[in-house]
Formats: structure tokens, C-alpha cells, sequence
């Protein structure tokens, strides 16, 4: 009798359903926890406001409802005219479900304890491969061994202006090791830092959540590659007047689709040196954590190395004759260019605190704290300098309930209808992960902020599906609608699937255009249907707007998943 019941409930629905009219269902297709919001977005060019919709499992009816009206028309994050949502959050037993509604295909999802915990160590896979100067990728043979003895390059004229010249009298630096920070060759040090930074944290909020390393060094699989980070960062400061904030240039990107270990280039690639507040903070910041953790763990020779360094950089980079920052100016784009560096040594300070016990840090930190930010990212460490200071400064704390009170406005007046918390840019998604993960850890130290806790939960759904294109950005063979081209030589040179990139996501579209020249996209690809006038994005492998992997994205996708897969009601 059941059976036929839905059978006929199906059949009514579709009578009911628009004629000719497009309707697309977006669901988080990675699945649910118990206690996860669960909404799905169906969009449409017809109103369907009033039509009905139910959920099954194992063939019988456990929700139904209807469509209210359309929560916003098209406009920046949507082409459709009608974007509705069903909620069936209150569904909480484990199982496969079937979301069932006229003119659409059904959508399947599952609720399970922990849906996330098996994908936590993902994107360290793709990190590995992206390392440099290492026989332990996986994947290739050691590369770049060149950077060994790499020649220095110094400021051509004021560091603003972004121009290089070989240092006088010439002389090499030990710049082996590291990630190549995308698809191309090219090392900073400003990413290797927050690479590191942001694995340490994932680590600690949750250490049994990671297996062993493949190999010998018996860590934890993000403690292996965190060590394999901070391992270069104590090489970028050989000596008083030398800090490398990068290894290789501009010229990476002429050379054509190459393998890294058959690189034309190696044994050329220059280190670019200047004593940049910006780097140097980042880099004190990483490696006082990796001294705490490490030293936790027992390992006290490790713990000595990073604690000395740490200081001896931070030290350093407190002396007048330091710059704010440096970068490389290209003709696409300045190369990580971030002229404040207040978050990055406030950081500093507060790891160096937490590392000594000693509050001639903590008082340099509260000179330093940075205003609350509009973003974060590789550049903005603002909330995790407030957070750190948080406890021990009023005015920290309400700096940084002011930015995620920030986010959660955009969210609301201009983030409709997927909750997006700040404006599109090239990788936007990383950008939107962080302020997530920032979401969710003020909420879980500061809170309880149940809007904290939505804007997170709506960037875990729009990363696995609940988005205009219907995709996981996480690159998962298991997961039926995940991304497939990667902007990547060595995944495309190999034929190998890149499991665990996490893509750039959507870009703003005028600068998408702008870059539209490098980029190979058919004018019948199916993703121009789902793109808006102000948000762009291709699964392309030649859209390195859209499709790049960056390290510091990776970093962020495990505290990420870590923080998806902690206890708690959620």
C-alpha cells in the first residue's frame, strides 16, 4: 500500500509541476551529521512557491512539505528568477534519504555520525604532492634539488615598486624544500607559513582524527607534512641581513607545461631576500606553534630548533632597518602582495607568549592587534590575532566579534541564497572557508552564536554541492558531482585525478573576463547556465582563476573538516 501511495504522490506532483520550466535541486551531497542544518535549494525559472515536496527512505514518506516563496531573485549569486528552499533539518536517524519533488530529478543524501571524518586527511594528499625538494611526494621524484643553491635576489630600488635585480657581490642561499604554492613552480614563504600555521591548529583541536604518515617518521599524517613546511622555514633566515620571501619568479610561468623535476629551470631559480615584517611575523608565528606542539609531543629537540628560530626571527624583524613587506610584481598580477603586517607579528607575538610564558610578548602583541578585517586569507591573520588575544583584551575580543558580526551582515543583506559571507575575488572560496572556519571558531570559544554556526554550516554545504553548479570543490571520486580538472602540469602530465584539491571555486566576473584571454572554455559549456553577472566558474583544467590549488587552501580544508567532524550538537 505504501508503495503505491508514493507511487501516486509522484504522479500528482508531476501533473503539478510548470510546464517547460528548469528546475535545479542543490543539496550538500557530501552528507549530513545528526544535528546539521539541512536545507536544499531548488531554482527555477518558474515560481514554485505552494508546490510540494517530500523526503522518502527505503520507499516510505519520513517529511514532507511545500516551497515557500522564493527567497531572492537573480541577481550576483544566481541566474534564476525563483530560489526556494525546503528544510528538513529536523530529520536526525542515520540512513539514505530521497528528496522528491515535480520537474526535477531526485535528490539523494545521506546522514551519518560523522560524514566528514573520512575526508579530513584529503587534502594533505594533494599537499604532498605539491612538495618541493623531496623524494617522499607520492607521486614524481624529488624536484627543484637546485634550491639548494639558489642565487640571492635583492629590492631593485624601494620594495613597493616590486622589482628584482641579483644581490652585489653574488652568493647563493639553501632554499631546498617547501610546496609550490599552485599550479605553477613558484615558492613564498608568506603561504608556507599560514600552510603550516593552519595544519598545526587542525591538529591540535582533534589529534585522533589522523592516521600515521605513509613512511618513516611516525607523526601523524598533518604533523608529517606541517614538519615538512616548517622544516623550510628554518632555512629562510640564514644569516642577520637575509630573509627569503620567495623562491622562483615570474619566469615560471613562460616556460610551458613541464614536470617539476624535468624544469628547465632548476638550478637558476632565485631567492628573493628582503627583511619583510610580513614574512618574518608569519614565519615566527609558525614555527613558535610547531615548537609548542612539537615540544607537547615529546620531541624536544625539534621544540628547541623552531622555539630559537622563532624568536631569533621575530627579534629581527622588531629592528628599524626592516621593511613592512616585499613581493614580485608581474604583468598579471603582484605576487602575494600584503602591505601590513600588524596581523602577522600581533601572531607572532601571541605564539611566542603562549610558547615562553613570558607577557613581554603579550604586551608587544596588544600594541600590534590588528582592526577587525573584511576577509581572511593568506594576507589577513586580523581574526586569528584578536582570538589569541581575546582572552586577556576587552578591546581584542570585541575587534573580532565586530568582523564576524561582519560577515554575518553580509550574509544576510548580500549573501543570498547561499549564505555567502563577502564578496567574490580570485579564490573566493578559500577566502569564504577561512571566515567559515573563523565563523566556527569564535562560535565554539566565544559563543554560543547561532549565526556563527549558520555561516559556517552554509559554506560546508554550498564546498559539497549547495551551490549554482551543483559541485563538491572538493576534488572526490566518491562524491558523484565533485570537480574533475584541476589546473595543474603534473595531474595533467601523469593522467592522475587529483584527490583532495580543493578548488579556487567562483571569481568575480569583470576580472575573470580580463584573464579570459589565457583560458579555454567552450562557448557551449554547460556551467555559463549557472554563472551571474558578478560570479564566474568553469571546471576547466586551463582556468587557473577558477581551478587552481593553492597550499594555503589546503591547509584551510582540514581545519576545515576538522572542525566539521568535532563533537558537539552539530
Amino acid at each position: 500500500m505504501g508503495r503505491h501511495l508514493n507511487l501516486l504522490i509522484l504522479a500528482l506532483l508531476a501533473l503539478a509541476a510548470p510546464l517547460h520550466a528548469e528546475l535545479f535541486l542543490r543539496w550538500n551531497q557530501a552528507g549530513y551529521a545528526p544535528g546539521q542544518p539541512k536545507v536544499l535549494l531548488a531554482l527555477s525559472d518558474a515560481d514554485l512557491a505552494g508546490q510540494a515536496w517530500t523526503v522518502t527512505r527505503a520507499g516510505a514518506t519520513v517529511r514532507h512539505g511545500t516551497f515557500g516563496p522564493s527567497t531572492t531573485g537573480a541577481g550576483d549569486h544566481t541566474p534564476f528568477a525563483y530560489n526556494h528552499t525546503a528544510d528538513f533539518s529536523a530529520l536526525r536517524e542515520a540512513g539514505d534519504y530521497t528528496f522528491i519533488t515535480a520537474g526535477a530529478a531526485p535528490a539523494t543524501f545521506r546522514i551519518a555520525a560523522a560524514p566528514y571524518e573520512r575526508m579530513v586527511s584529503l587534502p594533505l594528499l594533494h599537499l604532498r604532492r605539491a612538495r618541493s625538494g623531496s623524494p617522499d611526494t607520492g607521486l614524481r621524484p624529488l624536484s627543484h634539488p637546485g634550491d639548494a643553491d639558489a642565487p640571492v635576489f635583492v629590492p631593485d630600488g624601494d620594495p613597493a615598486n616590486g622589482q628584482w635585480k641579483p644581490a652585489e657581490p653574488a652568493r647563493t642561499v639553501d632554499a631546498l624544500g617547501g610546496w609550490y604554492d599552485a599550479g605553477d613552480y613558484i615558492k613564498f614563504t608568506l603561504n608556507q607559513a599560514a600552510t603550516a600555521y593552519h595544519l598545526l591548529l587542525a591538529y591540535r583541536l582533534k589529534p585522533e582524527l589522523f592516521a600515521k604518515a605513509p613512511g618513516g617518521s611516525g607523526l601523524p599524517d598533518v604533523l608529517d607534512e606541517a614538519r615538512h613546511g616548517l622544516e623550510f622555514l628554518m632555512k629562510v633566515h640564514p644569516d642577520r641581513d637575509t630573509f627569503i620571501i620567495q623562491v622562483a619568479n615570474a619566469e615560471d610561468h613562460s616556460q610551458g607545461l613541464r614536470l617539476p623535476h624535468q624544469d628547465k629551470l632548476d638550478g637558476r631559480r632565485p631567492a628573493l631576500c628582503a627583511l619583510s615584517r610580513v614574512h618574518m611575523g608569519a614565519t615566527a608565528a609558525a614555527l613558535a606553534l610547531g615548537a609548542r606542539t612539537f615540544g607537547e609531543l615529546g620531541r624536544a629537540d625539534d621544540m628547541a630548533r623552531y622555539s630559537v628560530m622563532a624568536r631569533k626571527i621575530y627579534t629581527r624583524a622588531r629592528e628599524a632597518d626592516t621593511v613592512p613587506t616585499a613581493f614580485e610584481r608581474d604583468k598579471v598580477n603582484d605576487f602575494y602582495r600584503d602591505p601590513d603586517p600588524t596581523d602577522q607579528m600581533a601572531v607572532a607575538a601571541m605564539e611566542l607568549f603562549a610558547l615562553t610564558d613570558d607577557e613581554t610578548y603579550l604586551e608587544q602583541a596588544k600594541a600590534y592587534a590588528p582592526p577587525a578585517a573584511k576577509e581572511v586569507g593568506w594576507g589577513d591573520w586580523n581574526w586569528l590575532a584578536n582570538a589569541a588575544l581575546a582572552p586577556h583584551d576587552a578591546a581584542a575580543k570585541q575587534r573580532l566579534r565586530d568582523e564576524m558580526a561582519g560577515y554575518v551582515q553580509h550574509v544576510r543583506e548580500r549573501g543570498a541564497p547561499w549564505g555567502l559571507p563577502s564578496r567574490y575575488v580570485w579564490g573566493s572560496l578559500a577566502r569564504w572557508v577561512g571566515i567559515a572556519n573563523a565563523a566556527r571558531e569564535t562560535a565554539r570559544t566565544h559563543g554560543p552564536a547561532p549565526e556563527l554556526d549558520a555561516l559556517y554550516w552554509g559554506i560546508v554545504d554550498y564546498t559539497f554541492g549547495r551551490n549554482n553548479w551543483g559541485v563538491s570543490f572538493l576534488f572526490d571520486e566518491q562524491l558523484p558531482n565533485t570537480v574533475r580538472q584541476l589546473y595543474s602540469p603534473v595531474y595533467r602530465m601523469l593522467k592522475v585525478f587529483p584527490t583532495g584539491a580543493l578548488s579556487e571555486g567562483p571569481g568575480g566576473r569583470k576580472l575573470h573576463d580580463e584573464l579570459s584571454k589565457w583560458f579555454k572554455i567552450s562557448p557551449s559549456d554547460p556551467f555559463h547556465r549557472f554563472n551571474t553577472p558578478a560570479g564566474v566558474f568553469f571546471d576547466n583544467e586551463t582556468d587557473f582563476m577558477c581551478q587552481e590549488a593553492t597550499i594555503t587552501a589546503q591547509a584551510d580544508a582540514v581545519l576545515f573538516l576538522v572542525l566539521a567532524s568535532l563533537p558537539g550538537k552539530n
